[in-house]
């Protein structure tokens, strides 16, 4: 649906079905910023841009990264819930922080830790992953 910010460039939808899943770049969506004059949205509405991949990489001297989360992970269903951590952002490097939580079926919604966020189903992904072991 929307061009490259940057260069223009087209770029197509990754899944057909979707509205705005580009493929060979990312989406970016905002509901604005305090202290900007151009877009603050007080109602809901987001400002939608897609930036393509070459345009990102071209321009990544000016990029921060910063790890909110870690996922929390079980065997066989993947990541089932969020640890949410404190850390600054940083420029950016490329190097992932993969560090993630990996849980047993039967811990699945128990406490595990400070700040971490299970699905309203857990109980149901936990009684469907116990059930694969």
């Amino acid at each position: 649906m929307l061009p490259c910010f940057t260069c223009g460039a087209t770029l197509l939808n990754a899944f057909p079905d979707n509205e705005n899943q580009p493929q060979d770049g990312t989406e970016f969506r905002t509901y604005g910023h305090y202290g900007s004059t151009f877009w603050d949205s007080f109602d809901g509405e987001e400002l939608v841009l897609n930036i393509c991949d070459a345009c990102l990489e071209r321009g990544k001297q000016r990029l921060a990264q910063h790890k909110r989360f870690r996922p929390i992970k079980t065997y066989k269903l993947g990541m089932v819930g969020k640890q949410w951590v404190d850390r600054p952002m940083v420029h950016y490097t490329g190097n992932r922080d993969d560090g993630s939580i990996t849980v047993e079926p039967e811990e699945l919604g128990e406490a595990i830790g400070s700040r971490v966020e299970w699905p309203d189903n857990i109980q149901e992904l936990r009684t469907y992953a116990e059930g694969l072991e």
